[in-house]
């Protein structure tokens, strides 16, 4: 006859097979286990995962809840008092097994949260580190208010699960990775696009969007003046100020160019022309404002200021998977690529920040004036060229 944590085990198992993440079935897991006689009143997995800005994440149970609740771990958080003096920093860096009697105010000693825990009445902690995958590691604590803590069968018990644990940890790390990754480096729609399978070469279709293009001035000068190093952090601060303006309109970034953007408002079931065009030039105004405050911190700070432009065209382009065999990019291709291109080249010869076609001026009649026909290159016929109204 198997044990109850064999039988948890093999339940843990069947979950690994499928597709849910640990929040949804970290509830079930403690019920499993207080049924097995283990008295949990709080329950902890930590995760440390591998993304560009988090440290991983945390899910947490305690006695009352519905549901656990999942708490993302940013990488500066590791860095405060409260985790560098914390026994999961103990658990992962020691990668042993801990344990502490709460009822012992000596035992609380060098570990605040500790304290936390006596004073809610939580009478004994337990951390368990469970490596998984190759090098990652996620923390497993828990607490009760029981006088006589975790008995030597409770701790044994909970080992016995770590295998699978690590199994499961490990397939959903995975999963998650991949979206992460995906996510990150192509944009979230068209992520969830090659997620879905649209990952043929040539595989694409014909739409309507309207097309913002921003480019740094002064790229060459500056990275000249402070070093590519120091660059890449101007870098990543000039692209927040232009990336934050964009998702906040809605608009999906199709890739970086050295020190320019390429972004595109789809139109469709969410979005007409005219409020596509609507979006993008707000959108354009939002960064431009963004930079500038950013550009005057820097020159308080004595650095350098910061000064770019944006372009801003609506047509019809081809967006679908283009490359060689082994090395695709999801990315858009046609005439009205060239044109904001172009605008965008318009914009450094004339000194201005936002210049559009006549195609988004149509959609903000009140809030636009011409400024001027002009030959581009790459383009047949004279282009007439609007920008923003003074005050608008």
């Amino acid at each position: 006859m198997k044990s109850p944590f064999e039988d948890i085990s093999d339940w843990l198992l069947t979950k690994a097979k499928g597709d849910g993440g640990l929040r949804g079935l970290t509830g079930q897991l403690v019920s499993r286990l207080r049924d097995a006689g283990v008295p949990i009143h709080r329950f902890n997995v930590g995760v440390f995962a591998l993304h560009p800005v988090m440290a991983g994440y945390a899910v947490v149970w305690t006695q009352g809840m519905d549901e656990a609740i999942e708490v993302p771990v940013r990488r500066e958080d590791t860095l405060k008092p409260l985790y560098l003096a914390s026994p999961i920093r103990l658990v992962v860096e020691s990668r042993q097994t801990v344990s502490f009697d709460l009822k012992d105010a000596g035992a609380c000693e060098g570990y605040p949260v500790l304290g936390e825990f006596r004073d809610e009445g939580y009478t004994n902690y337990i951390g368990f580190p469970i490596p998984y995958g190759e090098d990652g590691i996620a923390v497993l604590t828990a607490c009760t208010k029981e006088p006589e803590g975790f008995s030597a069968a409770h701790v044994l018990g909970i080992q016995s699960l770590f295998p699978v644990l690590s199994l499961l940890i490990s397939v959903t790390e995975n999963r998650r990775l991949t979206r992460t990754i995906v996510r990150t480096y192509l944009g979230e729609n068209i992520g969830e696009r090659v997620l879905s399978g649209e990952m043929l070469r040539g595989h694409g279709e014909t739409i309507q969007a309207a097309l913002w293009f921003c480019d740094l001035r002064d790229f060459t000068a500056l990275t000249a003046e402070i070093g590519s190093f120091a660059m890449i952090d101007v870098m990543n601060q000039y692209f927040d100020c232009m990336a934050e303006a964009v998702w906040a309109e809605g608009g999906e970034i199709l890739k970086f160019m050295g020190d320019a953007m390429l972004v595109v408002f789809r139109i469709g079931d969410e979005l007409d022309a005219g409020e596509a065009a609507r979006h993008a030039v707000s959108a354009a105004k939002e960064a431009l404002q963004r930079l500038s405050f950013l550009s005057k911190r820097r020159a308080g700070e004595g650095l350098s200021p910061l000064h770019a432009s944006v372009s801003v065209h609506l047509g019809s382009v081809v967006y679908g998977n283009i490359g060689a065999s082994r090395r695709l990019d999801f990315t858009v291709m046609g005439a009205a690529v060239n044109l904001v291109s172009r605008i965008q080249g318009l914009t450094a010869k004339t000194g201005e920040t936002l210049l559009y076609s006549k195609e988004v001026a149509e959609h903000l009649t009140e809030m636009s004036e011409p400024f001027g026909s002009y030959d581009l290159k790459g383009v047949l016929l004279p282009v007439d060229i609007y920008k923003p109204k003074t005050g608008s």
